[in-house]
């Protein structure tokens, strides 16, 4: 059993996705398909990173975006929440319900190493409470 207390270094998915800004929704769609992944970093020509994830893609098309003429660029959150490496599984969950995201990079030394999402943490969090019952 994973303990809630173990960094989640241990349990994110290392590297990121990255597309440009540029891509179409209907290519950033594609892309998180292929892959089989939730979100992907947004890399502006300015430098900065932006996130974009299936919801936000599914929100835009549901409010009426032409997935050929809106890029990810126009979807990306630029306000990212991040945690280190060596923050806790349950510390990084707190974070998640307190922000209302489900995917978070994670950054060592400025740099994104890895992304962690709800279905990393799920498991870590449900196997201790079946192991406290």
């Amino acid at each position: 059993m994973t303990d809630p207390r173990t960094p989640v270094r241990d349990v994110m998915s290392r590297g990121a996705i990255s597309v440009d800004e540029k891509l179409t929704l209907r290519s950033l769609a594609a892309v998180l398909t292929e892959l089989q992944i939730g979100v992907a970093l947004i890399e502006g020509s300015d430098g900065r990173v932006g996130i974009a994830s299936e919801r936000d893609v599914a929100a835009a098309l549901a409010a009426g975006a032409d997935p050929d003429e809106v890029w990810a660029a126009d979807i990306a959150i630029d306000d990212l929440v991040i945690a280190e490496p060596e923050d806790s599984v349950a510390d990084v969950a707190d974070q998640m319900v307190l922000q209302n995201v489900r995917h978070v990079p994670i950054v060592e030394r400025g740099i994104i190493v890895g992304v962690v999402s709800e279905r990393d943490i799920l498991p870590v969090l449900a196997d201790h409470a079946r192991a406290t019952l």
